[in-house]
């Protein structure tokens, strides 16, 4: 579960995997970032409860709580995602791998390829397509826009007018044809 609530007067949520326990009177809030390796908390957070006895707030924490925080369940519940995010990882780096193989230079193969992945960002929606390619491609963003922009004036990409946008051209189309990328899964 990502942390997505606004939290009154508090800091603005952050992105990461939030589970909540309670023990006894107390709530506990375990937090990892989304982009961490590690399958255990970076942040644990104990407050009383809502619903908590007030007497037992009133003694305060104690090392009986603490004993009773159950971690492993959070590792459990945050295993699959931190998997999920290695694989797309290695997808990278093997696009990457792929990439690199391609003609030196800011050749008509590497421009197709560039153009053709654009389109895809575009198309699914995402925001900031730029910044997906250089995740992607490991490129500077600046760099990346003027590859773009070499790939429309090639002829690989169609131009759009004032956003992000275009389709690839038949050249684009026929010059991925020419290239073996059967080994890189796509994003």
């Amino acid at each position: 579960m990502t942390n997505t609530v606004d939290h009154e007067d508090g800091p603005a949520p952050r992105a990461g995997i939030e589970q909540v326990q309670r023990i006894g009177a107390w709530k506990v809030t375990l937090w990892l970032p989304l982009d961490s390796a590690s399958g255990g908390p970076q942040e644990i957070r104990i407050e009383a409860h809502e619903e908590g006895d007030a007497q037992e707030v009133a003694r305060g924490i104690t090392s009986t709580v603490l004993r009773q925080i159950d971690t492993t369940a959070f590792a459990e519940e945050v295993g699959p995602l931190a998997e999920l995010a290695n694989a797309g990882e290695k997808a990278v780096e093997n696009f990457r791998r792929e990439l690199a193989s391609l003609p030196k230079g800011v050749s008509d193969e590497y421009l197709a390829v560039v153009s053709a992945l654009y389109v895809r960002f575009v198309n699914a929606g995402r925001r900031a397509p730029a910044q997906d390619l250089e995740l992607w491609t490991g490129t500077k963003q600046a760099t990346l826009k003027g590859h773009l922009r070499a790939a429309r004036q090639r002829g690989f990409l169609t131009k759009v007018e004032g956003k992000a946008g275009g389709q690839l051209t038949d050249k684009a189309v026929e010059t991925l044809k020419g290239i073996n990328v059967a080994g890189v899964r796509q994003p």
